[in-house]
């Protein structure tokens, strides 16, 4: 179990973990794994937040680390009012104009500390692969705590890019030869930059459900469930091509929900 400890603000870190999103803005749209297509991989998303957060009509949801917007899109057809935040303004900007018109609106703020966000705001917060690269989880999650209205829930879907199984390890090699035999680069990702930032971050050893459950905890969150997300990798993204699909399911990913106590101790 990790132990988290309030470690103020890392800036290098933070700005080169920004500059590193911001560089990937134009192409994110293109990465396997991070656009959601039609179809059968957006209804696994959709029964995913279902079971996760509920009924989302007319609810007012924040999407954490927003990116393009892809996520903001499964909550918008789901009839949720959705704020978008990001720090790369690359990023935002796009999600800002794919959801032009709708329920949708974005704001450039780190989300470890959410400056434009009041208190007892949100309904419900959802992030993806965001928490690996949280710097400091206990300002993070303290803030996620304060914006959510009592009773709100809170839903991340995540993984461990550090400790691969033997299984892991071995569909991740494959990619890669595949990979390198029809000339793809995967999804684009600047390897060596990125085990850069792993190293600096606070889950630089690992995040698992357990151990998320546990530091959640920790900040007043309370029902902790874990959620299957086998069906939006395995089958979700059978289309992908398979060294791509390899990759993706190389890694042990989860989905941790946990709410907001309706009444809270004083």
């Amino acid at each position: 179990m990790s132990t988290l400890l309030p470690t103020g603000q890392n800036h290098s870190l933070k700005e080169d973990i920004r500059a590193y999103w911001s560089k990937r803005a134009e192409t994110f749209d293109l990465s396997s794994g991070h656009r959601i297509r039609d179809g059968i991989e957006a209804q696994a998303w959709q029964a995913l937040f279902r079971e996760g957060l509920g009924d989302l009509a007319g609810k007012r949801v924040l999407d954490l680390a927003c990116g393009t917007g892809e996520i903001s899109r499964m909550l918008l057809a789901m009839g949720a009012e959705v704020t978008g935040v990001d720090f790369a303004e690359p990023m935002l900007m796009r999600a800002k104009a794919k959801h032009q018109g709708r329920a949708f609106t974005g704001h450039l703020s780190d989300v470890e500390t959410l400056m434009l966000e009041p208190d007892a705001s949100y309904d419900a917060i959802v992030t993806r692969h965001l928490v690996w690269t949280l710097t400091d989880p206990a300002a993070a999650f303290a803030t996620w705590f304060r914006v959510l209205k009592p009773g709100g829930r809170l839903l991340i879907v995540d993984g461990n890019w550090v400790r691969v199984g033997r299984l892991g390890r071995a569909m991740k090699a494959l990619a890669q030869r595949l990979s390198r035999k029809d000339g793809a680069h995967g999804d684009g990702v600047d390897l060596t930059e990125h085990n850069r930032l792993l190293a600096g971050v606070h889950y630089r050893d690992g995040l698992d459900a357990a151990t998320l459950i546990h530091d959640l905890s920790a900040y007043g969150f309370e029902t902790p469930r874990q959620h299957a997300v086998q069906r939006l990798y395995l089958w979700g993204m059978r289309q992908e091509p398979l060294a791509d699909w390899l990759r993706l399911n190389s890694a042990q990913r989860f989905a941790v929900s946990v709410r907001k106590p309706s009444t809270l101790r004083t």
